[in-house]
């Protein structure tokens, strides 16, 4: 009952979604994008002026894999959140809204599983300059795959490492998370271990590599593959212990803050009260409302 009752839920708030241009798809098996040509948006969507402020961009367009689940997960939460916090929320897959203008009346930007080429070059940069400047940013799990490496700033200094692949069989594995700085503001309602259900990302090498700053990684041995991904786990493997295989971390580029979490490719993740708790920390560490002198910067730890 309790089952039903969540996916009524979810279903009544993607009606309401779709309306503010956010995709959504009921809970069940991750989908496919199709492949498609890249197209730039280049007319910005209408923002009313009566929208409350401060205010949250949530911004989820995909020219890769569209995790739809994940993205109607966190489009929800992030509703929640802002009704809880007072702020005004826009959510949209049209990145024409990277101007200076439109940029300009927003506190905080969320990247809700962006994949592949969605910016062009002189939206790259302002969404560059407007962080650098102050801003603070938020990214979700696809928003870190390695289809943005011909974004050279975004891929080295916001997200580092380059992601190399995800289990397959099983998709999703329960494994131990552990707090690897319990001292950060974002972890500090974090317990030192916990469970987590999810599509584990794998990476190429370790945020602490490009500067940022790990705060919670995952115990790779608590992996149960089947088939060929008991060899793609062994080529992927970053190592034994949480701290190898970090999974969630920030940093400080310029004067904005960032902080990229690896979870969330399902709808149901945020609804774990751990990562909701997480995510309302970060939200405001990278607004600096918590550690307002940047204690919690990598430079500063």
């Amino acid at each position: 009952m309790i089952s039903y009752l969540n996916r009524m839920t979810k279903t009544l708030m993607c009606a309401g979604l779709i309306a503010t241009g956010a995709a959504c798809q009921q809970s069940g098996q991750a989908q496919v994008a199709e492949e498609t040509e890249t197209v730039y948006d280049t007319v910005a969507p209408d923002i009313t002026k009566w929208m409350q402020q401060p205010a949250i961009l949530v911004f989820s367009k995909t020219n890769g894999w569209r995790h739809n689940e994940g993205i109607a997960g966190a489009d929800k939460f992030f509703v929640e959140l802002s009704r809880e916090r007072g702020y005004g929320i826009f959510t949209t897959v049209n990145a024409a809204v990277f101007n200076a203008d439109d940029l300009a009346r927003f506190e905080i930007i969320v990247f809700n599983n962006t994949t592949g080429d969605a910016l062009s070059p002189e939206q790259e940069q302002t969404f560059q300059t407007w962080l650098e400047a102050g801003g603070s940013w938020i990214g979700l799990h696809g928003s870190g795959d390695n289809t943005h490496a011909d974004w050279e700033w975004y891929s080295q200094v916001v997200i580092g490492p380059t992601f190399t692949g995800h289990p397959l069989t099983p998709h999703f594995n329960t494994v131990r998370v552990e707090t690897l700085n319990a001292g950060h503001p974002i972890m500090a309602s974090a317990p030192q271990v916990w469970e987590h259900d999810e599509e584990w990302y794998f990476f190429d090498s370790r945020p602490s590599e490009y500067g940022l700053l790990p705060l919670a990684g995952i115990h790779e041995p608590d992996f149960n593959p089947e088939g060929a991904d008991i060899e793609n786990l062994a080529n992927w493997a970053m190592g034994d212990t949480p701290a190898e295989h970090p999974v969630i971390w920030v940093g400080c580029p310029g004067e904005g803050r960032s902080f990229y979490s690896a979870l969330g490719h399902s709808d149901l993740a945020y609804d774990v009260e751990v990562y909701r708790q997480i995510l309302n920390d970060a939200f405001d560490w990278v607004l600096k409302t918590s550690d307002p002198d940047g204690a919690g910067c990598p430079s500063a730890s």
